[in-house]
């Protein structure tokens, strides 16, 4: 039985590889109709020659056609992948680990190979993913400027990703709404709100508080919201006390998280952000464990004016706004409070009716952190 096992992998490997040189490709409908456009630094991808695939949150691509256009090139050994371009060699599994094979073509997690070749991510709208290293010119505004008619064109062509309410046009903005130190007594509001406006955001949530306000996670869960972690005692003294001390809080987060909702997660975000105290040894031990560290380029400061939470509005619109021009995408830090929750039907109106759209972060995303820390 191993052997044909093993005669199988060798076959489909053939299969691939030759797919991969001659440009032929399947017809995978299923998964044609639920993956996002894909892009390397300056070149919009065909979707239908990539057929990118979305299973449990990852998004998957057949590790050979798109490793080409990214400059990789693969050789096999028995049962083993050899990728290697940028100076760099990886070697990958085709029997264990994160990997399948669909429509005879071998298909991995997307941050596997971008992590594994110096790439990172960006998600210029919310069905498109753009792959980047040094080699990228345009900015991410740029990109979907040049591209407005291809996207249009192929985003008409099929429905759009799974997740998102309504059609994306090119003229869409994403954000990132991230809420810190729930859930809380108010996060019922909070998710009334969001789902008024056909939102979607991310929660970075304490142990304690999860534990005290469980009722509310299983619709968190159901609506679509990202799960993040916050830790255990937000004090600068204990969580950061020592790397292992970081570590144990946030998987001791993890598992108040499971019991709640049935999930675990690997986006956190330590309390006050990661700068100063978060230093190499602390996001070592973090990265190795499998998080990814997400701090923010928006402070809304509702955390400062909270007794006068339309001080900060006006700022977070201007913020946000300064960021578009920039060609970056916003990932605002707010809280998950009665005085925050009162003015956000009051920004969200504003920016949807500029044409955002609101999405929660996931682990295809290149983490934003203070370092610059992309594991």
């Amino acid at each position: 039985m191993k052997l044909l096992k093993v005669r199988w992998m060798a076959v489909c490997l053939m299969a691939i590889c030759c797919l991969g040189l001659l440009g032929i490709h399947t017809n995978t409908a299923s998964a044609q109709a639920k993956a996002p456009l894909l892009g390397v630094n300056d070149v919009l991808l065909d979707s239908n020659t990539i057929q990118p695939v979305m299973k449990n949150d990852k998004l998957y691509v057949p590790i050979v056609i798109l490793g080409q256009k990214m400059g990789i090139s693969a050789s096999a050994s028995g049962n083993t992948l050899i990728l290697t371009g940028h100076n760099r060699s990886f070697t990958l599994s085709l029997t264990e680990g994160d990997v399948f094979e669909r429509g005879g073509r071998t298909m991995v997690p997307i941050r596997t190979l971008t992590d594994a070749f110096g790439f990172t991510i960006t998600l210029p709208l919310s069905n498109l993913y753009r792959i980047q290293n040094v080699n990228a010119s345009l900015s991410d505004a740029q990109f979907v400027e040049k591209f407005a008619a291809e996207i249009k064109q192929q985003t008409a062509a099929k429905p759009s990703n799974a997740g998102n309410k309504g059609n994306v046009s090119s003229s869409s903005r994403t954000i990132y709404l991230s809420f810190d130190d729930g859930p809380t007594a108010h996060t019922s509001q909070l998710l009334d709100i969001l789902d008024k406006y056909n939102a979607k955001a991310t929660f970075f949530m304490l142990g304690p508080e999860i534990r005290q306000h469980s009722a509310v996670m299983k619709r968190m869960v159901e609506e679509g919201h990202a799960l993040g972690l916050h830790g255990m005692s937000h004090q600068v003294k204990k969580i950061y006390a020592s790397p292992a001390a970081a570590l144990a809080e946030m998987n001791q987060d993890n598992e108040i998280l499971f019991q709640a909702t049935g999930k675990r997660t690997s986006l956190i975000r330590t309390p006050y952000g990661s700068k100063p105290y978060l230093k190499k040894a602390y996001r070592d031990q973090l990265t190795g464990a499998g998080y990814h560290i997400w701090d923010w380029n928006i402070d809304s400061n509702d955390w400062r004016y909270t007794k006068n939470p339309e001080h900060f509005v006006k700022t977070v619109l201007s913020d946000i706004r300064r960021l578009k021009n920039q060609g970056r995408t916003p990932v605002v830090l707010m809280h998950d409070k009665p005085s925050t929750i009162k003015v956000l039907p009051q920004i969200m109106a504003a920016l949807q009716k500029e044409g955002y759209s609101f999405e929660p972060l996931n682990n295809n995303l290149t983490p934003l952190n203070f370092w610059n820390d992309h594991r």
